[in-house]
């Protein structure tokens, strides 16, 4: 008798190993060969929203007349949640800036001073955080002709690349824009964007092109972003 409980007992240890490794296996199958690639994609896009921290840098190029002009150039962080800097150069002119809450930190280059204001939903300012903000745009609608594309290596990331279509709900893109293509470089471990590639086509030239790329990386990084103290 007790060599078959023994015996019961191996067996029952086995299955239950044969079973973790079967799991283990279709999980991460389908982490690079997801059944729901769209929600894939919405995971990501909390997951980044979400996050306290992390580092980026972004490029904002328009192609008309088939030449590329760069509209803006940044690199900055986000700390604290609610806490970004942005450093870089918008129409050609150096600017840099930081967002702390609801007060708008702006460098003045030609008084050599900071100096603030108070975010406004309809303000010039906020306009100029809808087009250089990370997180804009990832403000749209229903996803669209969601597709996984396979695997690609972002800095020191493994990535899922995923395509799709949408409208955004970013006034100042949505204005002059439209039929956006986006491509996500997301890592399906952290459920976080590592890059993302928009394009879309101009409303009022067929021709003319916007190619806007964002990197997301140190994650779990410690960033700290002090606004500056104002005299």
């Amino acid at each position: 008798m007790r060599r078959y409980w023994l015996i019961t007992l191996i067996g029952v240890a086995l299955t239950m190993m044969v079973a973790a490794v079967v799991l283990a296996i279709r999980g991460y199958q389908e982490r690079w060969d997801p059944p729901d690639p769209a929600a894939v994609v919405r995971r990501a896009v909390v997951g980044t929203l979400q996050s306290p921290a992390f580092r980026f840098e972004s490029t904002f190029l328009i192609q008309v007349d088939g030449r590329e002009e760069v509209v803006s150039r940044f690199s900055g962080e986000r700390a604290s949640g609610d806490r970004f800097h942005y450093k870089g150069i918008m129409l050609q002119s150096p600017a840099e800036f930081y967002t702390a809450g609801s007060v708008f930190y702006l460098w003045d280059p030609v008084k050599k001073t900071w100096y603030t204001l108070e975010k406004n939903s309809f303000g010039p300012q906020d306009l100029l955080l809808s087009e250089v903000s990370p997180l804009s745009i990832f403000d749209f609608q229903e996803l669209q002709n969601v597709g996984v594309l396979g695997r690609e290596r972002v800095r020191d990331r493994e990535c899922l690349l995923l395509d799709y279509q949408t409208e955004v709900h970013n006034r100042l893109l949505n204005v002059l824009w439209k039929d956006f293509h986006y491509r996500l470089w997301i890592d399906p471990w952290k459920n976080v964007i590592c890059k993302t590639v928009v394009e879309a086509t101009s409303r009022n030239a067929p021709n003319d092109r916007l190619l806007l790329t964002v990197e997301f990386f140190d994650y779990d990084g410690t960033h700290a972003v002090e606004p500056p103290v104002l005299p």
